[in-house]
């Protein structure tokens, strides 16, 4: 039934256009038909005998014009500079001057060039290749656990082995069909806390230093570390789960601003051999600044519910296939949301708080080793501030990961070694500040060899 649209106009009668239905025109396009339907009282029964002719033409992936007859074929010189263009040019250029030869040609020129250029265009993705599977969820939702159960059925699934066999979807080609989007953030930390905890024990067996308060501090910094790389494993093992993190992300948290009041502590009082001549208002600063961080943390999150904070990561870049986001980088986690620049910023600060000693340095360690001992001062603050903006702000190297390039920096479960990890931003951020705090700890102990 058509569908009458009326126009008035001043000093004209009204003109009323008799058109099909959307649904029908659109039917009628994708059989060939409506090319035929010229005059306003067309109807599809009156070309209904031109269905053989266009069996075909069927195959081919593209929706006739509205005003073009059915193709004709190609002589050898219609397309002679189109054609020359596009062995110069490749495919992708030959599309774009065909495209154009199919708005200025012929009707008949026209169709065939839209149909040329159809065949040149890469196929797309089928649907179901970019549909991937949940693979950051870990454990069954039809038969859930509770307490420590939970707790190791997340730790297996992120650091071992995630089971998603009966999930829809397909599985991601960056983790394999056993992998884990948080699977090389645990491990890289969970390595640190070893290393630096046999550090820290070597380092009390051989050195005995620990009866100077330099000396002291300087183990207890070696210690916080790896406390602060172990709660930071604990975390992204348990990060899958909305109630599990709302608390461990806390006191992961809460680690890091420990662990950088006390190394921070531990290198002022390197640096004035025991807070030599040091006001204890200077000593106080940091711990009191951290527990005031720690405290307002730790009552916004009892003050903010899970499900407010809880909140997908993706990258949205298209992917050389066709297909948007997923290949393993998508992940949940509680975000701070308003004060995210808040707690960046403390962190930075309170790490920052050395330089302020440094005029001291000069004046009790001596030029040239206060020289050595800043520059390894600064190597890691600059790191650290470097792995935040890899991660946060360009987070490098996702973007290429989605869109099909630096695969080498995967290492799914299904490969060798079949390891089932992503070397994503925020694992390269996890390196990055092993490698600051080494810094820092090799800083500490060249003071503490002139002291």
């Amino acid at each position: 039934m058509g569908v009458g649209l009326g126009l008035g106009v001043r000093g004209m009668k009204s003109i009323t256009f008799n058109l099909e239905p959307l649904a029908v025109r659109q039917a009628q396009q994708r059989e060939g038909t409506l090319a035929y339907c010229q005059d306003k009282d067309c109807t599809r029964s009156d070309v209904e005998h031109l269905a053989h002719k266009l069996h075909a033409l069927r195959s081919i992936p593209t929706e006739a014009p509205a005003i073009a007859p059915p193709p004709t074929p190609l002589t050898a010189s219609s397309f002679t500079f189109t054609l020359r263009s596009a062995r110069a040019m490749g495919a992708a250029s030959a599309g774009a001057v065909l495209g154009g030869v199919a708005r200025i040609a012929p009707v008949p020129v026209s169709t065939a060039a839209l149909m040329l250029q159809q065949k040149l265009a890469p196929e797309p993705a089928p649907p179901e290749a970019c549909e991937y599977m949940d693979q950051y969820s870990v454990g069954d939702k039809n038969n859930p656990k509770t307490g420590c159960a939970r707790f190791w059925e997340l730790f297996h699934g992120v650091a071992i082995s995630n089971d998603v066999t009966d999930r829809p979807g397909v599985v991601s080609k960056l983790l394999g069909p056993t992998g884990h989007y948080e699977r090389l953030s645990f491990w890289t930390h969970f390595v640190g806390t070893f290393l630096f905890a046999i550090y820290a024990l070597v380092r009390q067996i051989l050195v005995r230093d620990d009866a100077r308060l330099a000396g002291g501090l300087t183990s207890a910094a070696a210690w916080t570390i790896a406390a602060v790389f172990l709660s930071s494993s604990v975390y992204h093992a348990t990060a899958p789960d909305l109630k599990f993190a709302m608390v461990t992300r806390v006191l992961d948290y809460a680690g890091i601003y420990a662990g950088i009041t006390v190394t921070t502590t531990a290198d002022i009082a390197v640096a004035t051999r025991g807070f030599e001549n040091v006001p204890y208002q200077t000593i106080l600063d940091l711990p009191a600044a951290a527990i005031i961080l720690i405290a307002f943390f730790i009552w916004r999150r009892g003050m903010t519910p899970g499900e407010s904070t809880w909140m997908p990561h993706e990258i949205t870049s298209q992917s050389k296939d066709g297909c948007l986001l997923s290949r393993g980088l998508f992940s949940f986690g509680h975000r701070d949301l308003a004060h995210i620049q808040m707690r960046q910023s403390t962190s930075l600060l309170l790490f920052a708080n050395y330089f302020m000693s440094v005029p001291a340095a000069f004046a009790v360690l001596g030029g040239g080793v206060t020289r050595v001992v800043l520059a390894l001062q600064i190597s890691g603050f600059v790191t650290v501030t470097l792995g935040m903006a890899i991660d946060r702000l360009f987070q490098w190297p996702d973007g290429n990961l989605v869109e099909g390039s630096m695969t080498c920096l995967s290492c799914p479960s299904d490969g060798s070694p079949a390891c089932g990890a992503v070397l994503n931003s925020h694992a390269v951020w996890h390196i990055v500040a092993l490698l600051s705090a080494a810094l820092t700890c090799i800083s500490r102990e060249y003071a503490l060899s002139f002291g």
